[in-house]
């Protein structure tokens, strides 16, 4: 049995995803997050602002693991509007195992290194869409 391998974040890398939770922009923002598996390190992949959920689908991999940063503009039931900082994590059902894995087992790296509290599994990535975002933060608050 192979043994369990954990994906680690650069320092910089660290840095630069605090800075994007922190940052002032009243917009939607993601970034998308991989692990190159040959080294072992969580790095960035795409940044993406002010780009739709559907969007943001269409640009993601539908058989392999990604992590998604996330800052979205969310308006409350009471009308107050906040920008909830999460991290989707996209497992899809036709990824291999083993980059499962390795995702799930450097998931707690990631949330640490990027001060991420809220986080939401996506299985299929037809599923994404503000209205599911929406359920599942309403589900946080």
């Amino acid at each position: 049995m192979s043994e369990l391998r954990v994906a680690e974040i650069s320092e910089d890398t660290a840095d630069n995803l605090k800075k994007f939770k922190f940052r002032k922009s009243q917009n939607t923002y993601h970034v998308v997050v991989k692990i190159d598996k040959e080294a072992l390190k969580i790095e960035p992949e795409q940044i993406l602002e002010d780009i739709t959920l559907n969007n943001l689908k269409d640009s993601l991999p539908y058989h392999q693991p990604r992590y998604i940063l996330l800052s979205y503009r969310y308006e409350k039931e009471d009308g107050r509007v906040a920008f909830p900082y999460c991290l989707l994590f996209s497992t899809p059902m036709g990824s291999a195992t083993n980059l499962k894995m390795m995702y799930t087992t450097s998931l707690t790296n990631l949330m640490h290194k990027s001060g991420v509290t809220k986080v939401f599994e996506l299985r299929d990535l037809e599923e994404l869409s503000d209205e599911w975002l929406q359920e599942n933060l309403d589900r946080t608050t």
